[in-house]
């Protein structure tokens, strides 16, 4: 018995080591902020506000990729937001909609999300993109789109855009950003809910 003591205690030792090595060195562990509405409208349904996240330490924005940037408008602050559009692309968003569909439903297929700025709730339909070799849930809004955005992106800037197409905080309201104030989301460690939801716990992003 005392043997096996030993070797479950060996096993956390180097585990804990490996994982303390990636976290100094790779990696950063961050929580959503939960006082920030809008954020927190804008980057369902990926994420949502409390959300233990894990992401990367260095700078790393590629296309499709979900990123944590420094928020323009608010130092101190960050945004969230979709890279699709980097130097030298023509983007094109019409009717809230950006890159190829999936044959992949959302499950479920709508939801409720609350507008800060009308103080409404809004109902949202819900697809799945495809884009950058990533595959992603979105929000819009069938009945009520917002008008077509077209950008060409600047040298050494990434076009951001929310999840949530409707109630959105992204390139459409702050511009294009720096790349080098950006960090790539790869992984939930819990939802708001705690570890106890299985459905959201221990998920990739990508």
């Amino acid at each position: 018995m005392r043997t096996w003591f030993r070797i479950i205690g060996w096993i956390v030792g180097v585990v804990g080591a490996i994982l303390l090595v990636l976290y100094l060195g790779f990696f950063d562990v961050w929580t959503v902020p939960v006082d920030d509405p809008m954020l927190s409208a804008s980057i369902v349904p990926t994420l949502a506000a409390g959300d233990l996240v894990v992401l990367t330490k260095r700078t790393e924005v590629s296309r499709g990729n979900l990123v944590r940037c420094d928020d323009p408008q608010a130092p101190g602050r960050y945004i969230i937001g979709r890279a699709i559009g980097r130097f030298g692309d023509h983007l094109e968003i019409a009717g809230e909609g950006h890159r190829n569909p999936s044959p992949r439903g959302c499950d479920p297929q709508t939801l409720v999300v609350h507008d800060p700025q009308s103080s409404q709730d809004v109902t949202l339909s819900c697809s799945v993109e495809e884009y950058g070799e990533m595959t992603y849930m979105a929000l819009r809004s069938p009945d009520h789109p917002e008008p077509p955005t077209k950008a060409t992106i600047d040298p050494g800037r990434w076009y951001l855009v929310s999840d949530d197409r409707h109630v959105h905080v992204d390139s459409r309201d702050f511009g294009q950003i720096d790349p080098n104030t950006c960090k790539h989301i790869v992984y939930r460690i819990e939802s708001a809910a705690g570890f106890g939801d299985a459905k959201k716990r221990l998920s990739i992003i990508w």
